[in-house]
């Protein structure tokens, strides 16, 4: 099964089965989006918990809100939001600038081996 379409499924599914899912070990997906540094997105307890963090190239993770269908982080003055269904995507956006969305390809953990 695709693994971006993997997560996407698991996030779609109930809360209480994508949170026992992350409560083991974390997931952590690895996305790249054209013109975009490196994205790690870390799951590590789920949908609305506190511990999820982004990390953008080298720089530090930051926090990260895990929803049915999205995710999003403040990074500095901008915004991220992360939709993992086919086409992955994420939108960016600052005060005052446009939001500009990005595509890309994401690969995650829970991928079978």
């Amino acid at each position: 099964m695709n693994k971006t379409l993997l997560l996407a499924a698991l996030l779609s599914s109930s809360p209480l089965l994508a949170a026992s899912a992350w409560a083991a070990e974390p997931v952590i997906v690895a996305c790249k989006f054209d013109k975009l540094p490196q994205m790690i997105l870390t799951f590590r307890g789920g949908m609305g918990a506190s511990d999820n963090t982004l990390q953008i190239g080298q720089s530090k993770p930051v926090p990260m809100s895990v929803g049915s269908n999205l995710m999003s982080a403040e990074y500095g003055t901008q915004s991220f939001t992360f939709s993992l269904r086919l086409p992955a995507n994420v939108s960016v956006s600052a005060p005052g600038q446009d939001t500009l969305t990005y595509y890309g390809d994401c690969i995650s953990t829970l991928q079978p081996n």
